[in-house]
């Protein structure tokens, strides 16, 4: 009778163990790892003096903060999406149609951020231009590799 309770108190121990670890594994993470989806910009910004460089995600940022109805737009689109193919009723137009609404949304966001990338590049010597273009060649602007 005994063995039941002492068996109980070392599987929750074992099992609480495993549950921080795995909090503090995705805290860490999340920490070092939460920003890869902005790394072009970063690898951008790098190819550039820290003049441009700063100014490069000066301007990346306004246009983010200008082009935000779009990236909520996109955002409320996914989601109704992702509700609407979650209903017991299942409506396949109704979800590709909020799956158009936010691909509408993002391709306003991606175009907004190309143009803002081709206006700082018209302020750029030829040099740092060349630099900018290798760079973007592996952010917004890569193409796709065919194997």
């Amino acid at each position: 009778m005994k063995r039941w309770p002492r068996t109980l108190l070392v599987v929750s121990l074992v099992l609480n163990v495993f549950l921080i670890g795995a909090i503090a594994s995705g805290i860490w993470h999340w920490r070092h790892h939460g920003e890869e989806r902005n790394s072009w910009r970063r690898h951008v910004a790098d190819a550039l003096p820290a003049p441009q460089a700063n100014a490069f995600h000066q301007a990346i940022k306004a246009e983010l903060r200008g082009s935000q109805p779009a990236v909520l737009e996109g955002r409320a689109g996914r989601a109704e999406a992702v509700r609407l193919f979650g209903q017991p009723t299942y409506d396949a137009a109704a979800v590709m149609k909020q799956l158009d609404r936010a691909r509408a949304a993002d391709n306003i966001l991606r175009t907004n951020i190309e143009r803002r990338v081709v206006q700082f590049g018209a302020t750029l010597p030829q040099d740092q231009r060349q630099r900018l273009a290798k760079a973007l060649e592996e952010g917004p602007l890569r193409q796709s590799r065919r194997r």
